[in-house]
């Protein structure tokens, strides 16, 4: 396993990120920073590094998603000994693309998160906060913890260019406004 730090682990996944959220109300920068906090484990070297955690070692599992009933996946008794109940049932995947997929859409399908205004977020701050309402983690400072690393985030992927993809909403805009700036580009130089 690649040991990176959050800089570098952020940067590599960022664009995995935008393409998982794209769509979804969910920002990227949630996604990440919760990913962050929920998969850091400490290493021999006395760092935190994203995905050293025993969940996301032993389960590929980012997010620390428990399993319900209704889970029919493959899953797993870790110990959880900063939560109520000392072992908890984990969701197990096999990689991490698959718990960034589960991840979108373990949000959209409990009601609590819609509830708690997760979707309509104006910012990524917001919907820290209202992940943290809906009930996704005990520790009553969560959301603090969380936009900390989302902050971090927004600043680690400022200069990565994230490439437009082919079913994009935005992609007529955007050749639009090439378009539009070409005929005033051409206009300038004949004048």
């Amino acid at each position: 396993m690649e040991l990176l730090n959050r800089e570098n682990w952020i940067k590599k996944y960022w664009i995995d990120a935008v393409n998982a959220t794209a769509g979804t109300n969910i920002f990227p920068e949630t996604m990440l920073a919760m990913a962050v906090v929920e998969s850091q484990g400490k290493a021999s070297d006395g760092n935190y590094y994203p995905g050293l955690g025993l969940v996301a070692k032993t389960a590929n599992n980012y997010f620390g998603i428990k399993a319900s009933s209704a889970w029919k996946g493959k899953t797993i008794n870790l110990p959880t000994p900063g939560d109520a109940d000392k072992v908890s049932k984990f969701r197990v995947y096999g990689s991490l693309k698959e718990s960034i997929a589960d991840f979108v859409k373990f949000l959209q399908e409990n009601p609590r998160y819609k509830k708690a205004g997760v979707f309509s977020s104006p910012d990524y701050v917001t919907q820290i906060l209202s992940i943290a309402r809906a009930g996704y983690a005990e520790n009553p400072n969560y959301s603090t913890i969380v936009t900390t690393i989302a902050n971090k985030v927004k600043n680690y992927v400022k200069d990565i260019i994230v490439p437009i993809q082919q079913n994009s909403k935005y992609l007529p805009l955007l050749v639009a406004a090439l378009i539009i700036t070409g005929l005033f580009i051409s206009k300038s130089f004949k004048s």
